[in-house]
Formats: C-alpha cells, structure tokens, sequence
C-alpha cells in the first residue's frame, strides 16, 4: 500500500506544473537546496585511537523535500580540504537519512537501495531513469565523470570498509595527532552515481552534479556526557541557471559555489556536458533532462563578511567559532595557508580592538584561520579590556594578502556554560548586501552580471 500510494504521488509530481521555489539565491536561506555544506565536524578518540565514550560526535542527516526519489553525493573532506571519501545515497521520495560520523569515518556507510532492494544505480540494468516514478536517476551516463561511474558506482554497501581515514582526519599541520577527527562534508544532488567529486572538474563537465534544490538537513553536535549537545541546520546552497549562464559568458571568474574547481572556458563549447538535456525530446533523443537544462555547479556562494556575538566569562560561560572558508590559494596541505582575515572586537559599550591586516608597522596582533575548517575559542583573541561580551565582524577579503574573488566563508558560534540551557549553537549573521557580489565591493573582477533571482525548481519540484 505504502508503495503503491508512494508511486501515485511520484506521477503526480510529473504531471504537476512545477512551482517557484519562494527563495532568492545569492544569499543563504532556510529553502531546500541542490547543496548541503556540513561546515564542520568532530569525533573524539581516546590515545590509543579507539572512539572516546564521553567524547565528541557529529550527527548528519539528509532529507529530500520530494516526491521524486533522488541521489545524493557525500563528499567528506579533512581540515586542509583534502577529499578522505565519497559515496552516494538513495532518497526515496520524502525520504530522511540519518548518520553518524563516526559510523562513516569507521567504514560504516548507509546502505541505501530502492523500494524493491535493487541497486539504484546505472550499474543496475534495471534502476530506473525519472520520471518514472521509481527513477533515482536523472540519466544513464553516456560519458560518465570517471571511467567506473556506470560498473562500481553503488548505493549497496551492505558491510563495513577498512577505510583507514581516521588517522587522516585527525592529523594536524605540526604533523602531530588531535584527539579529535575533524572535517567537513558537501552533499550534492546527484543525477546519477558517481566516483567523482566536487574537486573534480569532470564533475561538472559531464553532468554529475544535480541541480534539483529538494535537499535540506541538520547537523546535532553531541557529547558522551551530555553536554554540551547542540544543532543547527545545514547550510543550504540554492542551484540557479543563471550562475551557469553568467559563467558561460563572462571572461571574468563568476562567483559560485565551487567554481575555484573549474574553469567554463576551458571546455565550453563545445565538448562541455556530453549529458545534458536541452529540454526537448525530439532532439535529445536518448537524454531529455527538462529539468537539468545548464552548466557547471550552478550554485549560490557564500559571503566574505560576517558578524557573530562573543562571551568571556571564564568557566561560567564561554564562546567558540567554528570557520568554514574556501579560496583559490588552498591546495589541500598544510604547505598554503589561507590569507589573514581582518576582525574587529566590539564590546557592550562600542569600545573596539581591531586585528590582522593593518599599515606598516603593524602593532595589532594577527590572527590567521589558516585551513578550511576549524573551531577557535574566544581566549584565543584579543578583545576589548575587561569585556566579558560583545561581538566581531569577521572580514575575509583580502586580495593583497594572497585571497581571491572566489573566496567565501561561512560563521557559526557557540555559547557554551557548565549548565546544559548555557549551550546554544547559532548561525552568523551575513553583513553583504549579496554573496554574489560580496562587501558591495567595486574592486575589478568582483562585481558580476547576476542578480538575486527567485530560482524556478523545475520538473521535480518541491511538492507536498
């Protein structure tokens, strides 16, 4: 009966006249989304590597906003941006998926199939292509991103994998081992399985990545004794055809998401997504992708200054900020550091204390979040004397300190007290007036021909 009834609402949503998704890309929103950014996460081990009981844990969960069924791609990175792992999900429609990471960084993946226990990949003769009602995928590759996309690429992973990660992620830049694992992970709409990723421009040229905004999810920080215990939700990255298109266009590098990991004009045109729909059947003949009409990663990127609240009361009550950041200058070792980001410490009363980049000499004291990911307490900055709150505006643009156009980054921050109602986890606050065109900045190359648009969600939209 279930799948039955399931199948019914699929064809619906196939029949349906798709609806605007009411969210404007170019700034980040609580919206379903065709990417998930886990800006951080940590599990703690004890000294002999074993998972610490009364350590640190990161829960993910995917859910897709959909009566299609989807794929999704999980691409788990360490601190220094490097990729550790990368699998695929099946999501039935309105489906959720939940996982701790240290199950995934254990070898223990999901293990999604479809309704009738089959493999929902293109390796499977019989996995469906949307619309029908049972189609995870949105195309049988005819050149898929790697050269085992359509033999290996699976959803079935039905035991667990020696994957010899942990030590990886747990590696500092001194070379020494943290107690604690940590990372980040990027969740892709997929349309179809892949061995690929996001740092692979195949991934892009040859269609790997969906552009169906039907993903959202949360991520719950926990802790073996209970405090602290927190969450907040994924960070959610609209696609919109218009980056694409601006990205076809423009000599300049055009804002997105991912776009410090390909380049349009090196492939465009005319060898570029040998397995996209134009939309039209009649002359797509083996691919009709209505919904999938585009190029490139498509996605909205994140901003460059951000503000967050800080407290420093000691033992009582305490601050962390845990930065995400991307940029052109990061290879994924410990060999580049990202460029000096500039702060500027308020307290309660307006009094300031300002640090990193300065005029010669520089008195104020530096300080660098020099990889991907990381988590800073407050103790680690200089404030405003005998303030025991506030809050810092965090300004990552710095072209002469080795950043780029194509930098973003992404605040959250917590409270965190001896009492479980001190502990709170929140978002940062985005002080640019667009993340497309970041800080309302006129230095040349930054400003671009796109404007917040209400994306379309076409073909498989959001249905309820």
């Amino acid at each position: 009966m279930k799948k039955t009834l399931l199948a019914c609402l699929a064809v619906v949503a196939v029949l349906a006249v798709a609806t605007p998704a009411f969210a404007i890309t170019c700034t980040i929103d609580q919206r379903p989304a065709a990417t998930l950014l886990v800006p951080f996460f940590q599990v703690s081990y004890d000294a002999d590597g074993n998972l610490n009981p009364t350590g640190n844990d990161t829960i993910v969960t995917i859910a897709n906003a959909s009566a299609a069924p989807m794929i999704a791609h999980v691409n788990v990175f360490d601190r220094q941006s490097q990729l550790v792992l990368d699998f695929n999900i099946a999501l039935t429609p309105f489906d959720v998926q939940a996982m701790r990471i240290s199950d995934v960084i254990g070898g223990s993946l999901p293990d999604t199939v479809n309704g009738s226990g089959d493999d929902a990949c293109q390796r499977n003769a019989s996995a469906a292509v949307y619309p029908d009602p049972d189609g995870f995928l949105r195309v049988r590759p005819l050149v898929p991103a790697t050269g085992q996309d359509n033999t290996q690429a699976t959803t079935d992973y039905n035991q667990p994998f020696n994957l010899g990660i942990i030590d990886e992620l747990r590696t500092n830049c001194d070379g020494g081992i943290d107690d604690d694992a940590v990372g980040y992970i990027i969740i892709d709409h997929a349309n179809y399985c892949n061995l690929s990723d996001p740092t692979d421009p195949n991934y892009y040229y040859n269609d790997a990545i969906g552009m169906e905004n039907n993903l959202w999810g949360e991520i719950i920080f926990t802790s073996g004794t209970g405090i602290p215990t927190y969450a907040l939700s994924t960070v959610n990255l609209e696609a919109d055809a218009s980056i694409g298109d601006a990205a076809q266009l423009d000599a300049l590098p055009v804002r997105s998401f991912d776009a410090r990991y390909w380049d349009p004009l090196d492939e465009f045109p005319p060898t570029a997504c040998p397995n996209c729909g134009s939309g039209d059947p009649n002359t797509d003949l083996l691919i009709s992708a209505p919904w999938d009409v585009g190029f490139g990663d498509q996605r909205e990127p994140l901003g460059l200054r951000w503000a967050a609240r800080w407290f420093d009361a000691g033992a009582s009550l305490t601050s962390n900020f845990r930065v995400w950041r991307a940029g052109t200058a990061f290879n994924g070792n410990c060999d580049t550091e990202e460029s000096i980001v500039t702060l500027r410490f308020y307290d309660e009363d307006e009094n300031t204390t300002s640090q990193g980049t300065c005029p010669s000499p520089c008195t104020n004291p530096t300080f660098n979040f020099p990889l991907e990911t990381q988590q800073r307490n407050i103790t680690d900055f200089s404030r405003p004397t005998g303030a025991i709150a506030g809050w810092v505006q965090f300004d990552f643009l710095n072209l002469s300190g080795g950043g780029t156009i194509l930098d973003q980054a992404w605040i959250d921050y917590s409270f965190e007290g001896a009492l479980a109602f001190e502990t709170i986890l929140v978002p940062g606050t985005q002080l640019d007036p667009s993340s497309c065109n970041p800080e309302g900045s006129s230095i040349q190359g930054l400003t671009q021909p796109i404007t917040p648009v209400i994306p379309a969600v076409v073909g498989t939209g959001v249905t309820s």
